[in-house]
C-alpha cells in the first residue's frame, strides 16, 4: 500500500496514541513504526509500499497488521470504551467475545474462511479470531502473560461494523441478533459458541491452588445411574437455564421411585389393619380409592413435590434457595425461620411450596413464552438462577446417593 502524506501523519500520530493507550507499549519497538519527516518525504518520493504495522501485543510471534486494516480502525481504537471484559463498544464497533465449547473447535473455527453476515445494509455482523481492539483492551486490562497468553491472537469474538454511529443497535437488540449469529454458526459448523470474556488463564491458577486446599477428600463412590449423567451435564454447562434444566431432570428422573415408595408404604399400613377388617366392603372400597389417589399424583408437578419430599434434606437446604422463595415460604407460613424445630407438616407444605415454584420455573423455561401464564412465582432473573443452581446441584447430589442407598426391591422403575 502507498501511503500518501495525510495518511503517513495519521499512522504516526494512531501508533502515538497507541503508545500513550497502555505503558506497555511505550517501547522502542514503536521507533521504526513512527517515520521522520525525513522519512515520509523519501518513502513517497520512492514510491514505498507500506503492507503491515507491527504493534508489539504480549506473548505474539507476529502481531503484524495490514496498514490499511490499522488506518481504517482509527476511529475505533481512539473510541474503545470497555463495557465489561466480555463487551467492547467503539464509534463504529461492538465486539463480543465468545469461546467454542472445546479446544478442537476452536482449532477449527481458526481453519474456517471468513464468517460475515450482511445483516442489512446497515450492519454487518463477523466471526472473528484476531483483533487490535481486543489485543489493546486485553493489554489495558493486564489479561496476559509475557511468555504464554497472548492478546491479540487469544480471543475468538463476534463483531458487529456499523455504517454509521446512527445506525448502531440497542444492547438487547444485538443480544438477539447474537442468538441468531450463533445458531447459524452451529448449524453450518456443529459448533456451539457461547458469551465468554476476556481473562489470563495464567492468573487463575493460584485461585485454583486456593479452591484445592478448600475441596476435602472424595467420598466413597456410589453405584452409576441415569442421574449421574444429566448432573453431569448440569456442571459443565455454563447457561443458567439449561444448567437449571439438567439438574431438574435429575429431580424428575428419581421422583417416580419416590412417589412409588410412599405409595408403598400407605398401602402396607392400610393392609397391616386387623384381619377382621379384610371383609368389609368399606375396606376393600379404601384400597381401591389409595390406589386411585396416587394414581392421580402421577403427574409432573405433584412428582417433583415428591422428590423434595423424599429425596434429599429439604430443611438443611432451605438456605440455599434463592431470596424470593425463601421469604415467599416464610410468609405464607408465617414463619421467621425454617429449621428442625418446625412442625414436620409445615415442613412439607413448604416443601410443597418450593418444590411448586421451581416447576412452575421449569415450565417458563421449556415452553414458548406466548403458551404459558406466568403466576409472578417464577424465577427468571440471572442472578436468581445462580441461586437456584446452586440449590439445585446439591438436592440432585443428594438425591444420588439417596438412591444409591436403596434396596434393590425399592429401585425398580416400572411396576
Amino acid at each position: 500500500m502507498k501511503l500518501t502524506k495525510e495518511q503517513y501523519d495519521k499512522l504516526n500520530s494512531l501508533l502515538e496514541y497507541i503508545i500513550k493507550y497502555d505503558k506497555y507499549f511505550d517501547t522502542d519497538y514503536f521507533d521504526e513504526e513512527i517515520y521522520s519527516s525525513e522519512k515520509i518525504e523519501e518513502s513517497i518520493e520512492e514510491q514505498e509500499e507500506r503492507e503491515e504495522v507491527y504493534i508489539p501485543f504480549p506473548a505474539e510471534d507476529d502481531s503484524s497488521i495490514a496498514t490499511e486494516e490499522l488506518l481504517e480502525l482509527d476511529d475505533d481504537i481512539r473510541s474503545i470504551k470497555i463495557e465489561d471484559h466480555g463487551h467492547i463498544n467503539t464509534k463504529y464497533r461492538s465486539i463480543y467475545i465468545v469461546s467454542a465449547n472445546d479446544q478442537y473447535s476452536e482449532f477449527a473455527l481458526n481453519e474456517y474462511p471468513s464468517i460475515t453476515i450482511e445483516h442489512d445494509q446497515n450492519v454487518k455482523i463477523n466471526l472473528i479470531n484476531s483483533s487490535v481492539i481486543i489485543g489493546l483492551v486485553a493489554t489495558k486490562i493486564g489479561a496476559y502473560d509475557g511468555d504464554y497468553w497472548p492478546t491479540y491472537s487469544a480471543y475468538t469474538a463476534i463483531e458487529f461494523v456499523y455504517k454509521d454511529e446512527k445506525s448502531k443497535l440497542r444492547g438487547n437488540e444485538e443480544l438477539r441478533l447474537i442468538d441468531s449469529f450463533v445458531f447459524e454458526v452451529a448449524d453450518t459448523t456443529n459448533i456451539a459458541l457461547t458469551r465468554s470474556k476476556i481473562y489470563c488463564p495464567m492468573d487463575d491458577y493460584s485461585d485454583i491452588e486456593d479452591e484445592i486446599g478448600k475441596i476435602g477428600e472424595l467420598r466413597e463412590l456410589v453405584p452409576a445411574n441415569d442421574g449421574m449423567r444429566y448432573f453431569r451435564s448440569g456442571v459443565q454447562i455454563e447457561d443458567s437455564e439449561l444448567k437449571f434444566l439438567s439438574f431438574y431432570k435429575v429431580l424428575e428422573h428419581f421422583s417416580p421411585i419416590a412417589l412409588r415408595i410412599e405409595a408403598y408404604e400407605l398401602m402396607r399400613k392400610k393392609l397391616d389393619a386387623s384381619k377382621s377388617s379384610f371383609d368389609s366392603g368399606d375396606y376393600i372400597k379404601s384400597l381401591f380409592d389409595l390406589a386411585k389417589s396416587v394414581q392421580g399424583r402421577f403427574t409432573d408437578e405433584e412428582l417433583i413435590k415428591s422428590s423434595f419430599s423424599k429425596c434429599f434434606d429439604f430443611v438443611g437446604l432451605f438456605p440455599k434457595l434463592p431470596a424470593s422463595i425463601q421469604v415467599s415460604i416464610k410468609k405464607q407460613l408465617k414463619l421467621k425461620v425454617i429449621d428442625y424445630s418446625v412442625d414436620p407438616q409445615k415442613i412439607t407444605t413448604a416443601s410443597n411450596i418450593a418444590a411448586k415454584i421451581i416447576y412452575k420455573t421449569r415450565n417458563n423455561v421449556v415452553h414458548a413464552k406466548s403458551n404459558f401464564d406466568k403466576s409472578g412465582d417464577e424465577i427468571s432473573s440471572e442472578a436468581e438462577f445462580v441461586e437456584l443452581n446452586a440449590f439445585m446441584k446439591e438436592a440432585c447430589s443428594q438425591s444420588i446417593r439417596w438412591y444409591s442407598r436403596l434396596p434393590e426391591h425399592q429401585k425398580i422403575e416400572i411396576i
